[in-house]
């Protein structure tokens, strides 16, 4: 079965009566700041309703000022809100708490449904939270070794 592309403002709608009444909702992820965990159109995350303070390494959905949704993950906690970035990015923004959506409470990989609380996911998250420093490189070097790799791929089929 293929998707449907619906404008993001339609899609909120449905989103919010969903977490309204059943407490939980499923979103397609599109974009490729999640990256290398959340693959565009292939992913799903589960959201729920955000009850409390979120912590580092918790994934949410939230709206920009200028009205854009995003789902990124939360890097550090500021007297403000938090800072946020894409697994896939390395600049931070900053989040206030009246901007929060919804926090993500499970995700779909690959059409398998997976909890946060799988060690692999625990890892992951811990890494990409307390390893933020050395990010900006480790994006950079696996963009250069991604175009290496392309290079050596068509001069193979050049041959």
């Amino acid at each position: 079965m293929q998707g449907k592309r619906v404008p993001m403002e339609a899609l909120m709608q449905v989103i919010s009566l969903q977490l309204e009444t059943a407490g939980k909702a499923n979103l397609t992820v599109t974009g490729y700041s999640m990256l290398p965990m959340l693959k565009q159109f292939r992913d799903a995350v589960q959201l729920e309703p955000i009850t409390g303070q979120l912590e580092a390494g918790d994934i949410a959905l939230y709206r920009r000022d200028n009205g854009n949704y995003i789902l990124h993950r939360v890097i550090r906690l500021t007297p403000e809100g938090y800072l946020f970035c894409g697994d896939n990015q390395y600049d931070l923004e900053p989040v206030r708490q009246d901007q929060l959506v919804a926090r993500v409470c499970g995700y779909t990989r690959k059409a398998k449904m997976h909890a946060l609380s799988e060690p692999g996911y625990r890892l992951y998250s811990w890494c990409t939270v307390h390893l933020f420093g050395i990010r900006k490189c480790y994006i950079r070097l696996r963009r250069c070794l991604g175009r290496l790799h392309s290079w050596l791929i068509k001069r193979r089929k050049a041959k």
